[in-house]
């Protein structure tokens, strides 16, 4: 659902692709880490880097976002016909109306996508940020077109991109690969029905010790294996397997406040949410927030909208595709760029979230700069109009289609056990503990409005047991919340220790607050270790991890938030 990242140092090293290409090890600066947004001041107007062709290249750029009448745009592809008379924007719009909703491989439902190859494929195991991420460069790898993001570091702008990773200058920067050089690009010797083309170092990568992807489908009768993670699922997507290297990378380095940025997606108006735009939730300026791409739009015969969403999570998950009412929800928060302000009196419109869309590489005086199209001029919102950006809360509560209140309660509850499950995955994760508790608020305000029950009344008829003992944690101020590698065996062990102490209060006829699962006493877990040790499992507990950069790693105690603090004893 949120965003951390790590960058592994997956390029320094020696890496053969077979005949005829040969690598050379690649040496350079630390390049770990999440990269900043841009400055505010300039994030709308910041160039791109000069046009150069370098052997940092990833792919070569052959076709424009705004072409419809070149041989290429003419073609059939694989959402439109022969002639469609569409631009490629509009092409992506289309591609990404088509995705399939299926089974996921741990619970709910997920995407399934066609590539020009003649393959479906599930969605693979990300975080929120990169499935948008993802999507967008997906589609310009597989049709060559121009796309790149940018992201600042020690002061200074830096451009992943098909041009590889380069500075302002367009020269390659120093620690990252020479993709051209370095990896394989099968895609003119490949031919339709032949064995697909496997690079196995790009098929050992991770981003993450959660990327796990056992069991995600990969065309009509084969799924991945124990021990694929992203790497495995970008080897079989791409034929250009230098893609696949920057995919790694750019999961690793842009994280949700990056897609918030403006120089690299732009706001727009709510009536022109269409599929592949890009809803962002943003309640701090630095640090984690939340990314839906937008699956479906679709206007009823009353000038309404109806749309539907999906998102990774932290930890790692397939996209999770929400229902019609579970998506509006998201739409009309205040951390989508409302009115609302942040504790320090920041107001959420200038933090970049709401609804947004990718902006377009296009070549400017030997430049590349990602702009504005033209035909989307009439429907952008400036990054400083921040009434414009405050008022699509309430936009969207007029413009998406009304459900009954039953259906309102109901798709809050849906959310509520969604993260439940997940939790029940991995008990440490702070993210699905928040999107829990934001079901908790979309049902509160139902029942309050349509039932009149109060907030007690509701926690007293739906808050399970489990809800108080994985309370929300304050992110920054936890160190669970880094902790991606847990276990369903070790929720398990939580729920046993649970159940247990809520017995003994039961006997001795008092009711108690049970004890929630984060750090304490030194930001140890003794505790629930103990306890896995009294009831045979020592073995399934398994130590503290930083599985994610944590700069909340030396806390003493974690920090419980205020939604967390939901009295069950009232």
């Amino acid at each position: 659902m949120f965003r951390r990242a790590f960058l592994p140092a997956l390029f320094a090293t020696v890496v053969s692709m077979g005949v005829g290409c040969a690598a050379t090890e690649e040496e350079g600066e630390d390049v770990d880490g999440e990269l900043e947004a841009s400055p505010d001041e300039i994030r709308e107007v910041l160039t791109g880097p000069v046009k150069k062709n370098t052997d940092a290249e990833v792919w070569s750029v052959e076709n424009a976002w705004a072409d419809s009448t070149t041989p290429a745009a003419r073609k059939a592809g694989i959402a439109w016909g022969e002639n469609s008379g569409l631009t490629w924007e509009q092409k992506y719009q289309q591609w990404a109306a088509t995705f399939e909703k299926v089974d996921a491989i741990r619970w709910g439902k997920t995407i399934r996508i066609t590539t020009p190859y003649g393959r479906t494929m599930d969605g693979p195991v990300l975080e929120c940020a990169d499935v948008a991420t993802w999507l967008r460069m997906t589609f310009a790898a597989w049709y060559h077109l121009p796309f790149y993001m940018t992201g600042y570091r020690n002061g200074q702008p830096i451009y992943y991109g098909h041009f590889g990773v380069v500075n302002q200058n367009g020269d390659p920067v120093s620690g990252f690969p020479r993709f051209k050089s370095l990896y394989r690009d099968y895609e003119k010797t490949w031919n339709a029905g032949a064995a697909w083309p496997s690079d196995a170092n790009l098929r050992k990568r991770h981003v993450g010790t959660d990327d796990g992807a056992e069991g995600v489908r990969i065309g009509d009768d084969k799924t991945l294996k124990a021990g694929d993670g992203a790497g495995a699922y970008f080897d079989e997507l791409f034929l250009n397997k230098r893609a696949g290297y920057l995919m790694i990378l750019l999961d690793s380095s842009f994280g949700s406040a990056n897609l918030a940025d403006g120089a690299n997606l732009f706001h727009i108006k709510p009536e022109a949410t269409s599929p592949g735009d890009v809803l962002v939730e943003r309640w701090q300026k630095n640090g984690i927030g939340h990314v839906l791409p937008v699956m479906t739009s679709v206007k009823t015969p009353g000038d309404k909208l109806r749309l539907t969403t999906a998102s990774g999570s932290m930890p790692r998950r397939q996209p999770s595709w929400e229902s019609e009412s579970q998506s509006a929800n998201y739409f009309k928060l205040q951390y989508t760029g409302g009115r609302g302000t942040t504790a320090d009196g920041t107001p959420y419109a200038k933090l970049g979230g709401g609804i947004r869309r990718w902006r377009t590489p296009a070549l400017q005086n030997g430049r590349w700069n990602n702009i504005v199209p033209p035909r989307d001029q009439s429907i952008y919102i400036e990054d400083r109009d921040l009434e414009g950006i405050a008022s699509r809360p309430e936009r969207f509560e007029q413009l998406l289609a009304e459900d009954t209140p039953e259906a309102e309660r109901d798709a809050a509850l849906a959310t509520i056990e969604s993260a439940r499950q997940a939790l029940l995955e991995r008990p440490a994760s702070c993210s699905s503990r928040t999107k829990r508790e934001g079901g908790f608020d979309s049902l509160y305000d139902v029942m309050s409005r349509a039932f009149g029950k109060s907030r007690a009344q509701v926690d007293a008829e739906y808050r399970k047991h489990e809800d108080y003992v994985f309370a929300e944690l304050e992110y920054n101020q936890s160190k669970t919340c880094c902790w991606n590698s847990t276990t369903p065996q070790m929720a398990q062990i939580v729920l046993d220790y649970a159940a247990k102490e809520k017995q003994q209060n039961d006997a001795n006829g008092v009711c108690k607050q049970p004890t929630p699962f984060k750090s304490s006493g030194g930001g140890k877990y003794d505790t629930w270790k103990n306890h896995a040790s009294t009831i045979g499992r020592a073995s399934d507990w398994r130590a503290w991890s930083e599985d994610e950069p944590c700069t909340q790693r030396d806390v003493a105690e974690d920090t419980v938030g205020a939604r967390g603090k939901v009295e069950m004893c009232r």
